[in-house]
C-alpha cells in the first residue's frame, strides 16, 4: 500500500480537481495552495530556506520510491539485489575456476620438475 500523500500545512490530500503537491528538499510535502501562501524559496513548516519539487507521475524514481509502500519496494529491491548477487556470484565462480586450473597445471609443473630432479640424483 502506498504512503497517503497529505500537505504538511493544511493536510489536505490528493482530490479532484486535485491541487499539485511539491516536496521540499527539507522533506516537508506542500500543496500547491498553501506554497502560494508562503515566502518564495522558505518552507513553510521548518522555516528554513528551501528548493520545492512538484510531484508528478514523471518525478525522478528515487522520489516516488518515497511514497511507495515497504512491501512495493522490498519486492522491487529484493529482485535488483538478486540479479546483483547472482552477477557477482558468476564472476566469482569463473575467478574461481580459472585459478584452480592454474594450480593445477602449476602442481603438475612440479611434479614433472620433482621427478627430473630424482632422476638426476
Amino acid at each position: 500500500m502506498a504512503v497517503p500523500v497529505f500537505c504538511n500545512v493544511c493536510f489536505c490530500e490528493p482530490h479532484k480537481p486535485t491541487p499539485r503537491f511539491s516536496l521540499t528538499s527539507c522533506g516537508h510535502v506542500i500543496c500547491e495552495i498553501c506554497l502560494q501562501k508562503g515566502k518564495k524559496d522558505e518552507c513553510l513548516i521548518c522555516r528554513t530556506p528551501c528548493r520545492t519539487l512538484f510531484l508528478s507521475k514523471q518525478t525522478n524514481p528515487d522520489i516516488q520510491s518515497l511514497f511507495m509502500g515497504i512491501d512495493t519496494l522490498c519486492k522491487k529491491y529484493s529482485k535488483e539485489i538478486t540479479q546483483v548477487s547472482e552477477f557477482q556470484e558468476k564472476h566469482r565462480k569463473h575467478l574461481l575456476a580459472y585459478h584452480r586450473q592454474k594450480t593445477v597445471k602449476l602442481e603438475e609443473s612440479l611434479k614433472k620438475v620433482t621427478q627430473q630432479m630424482h632422476q638426476i640424483q
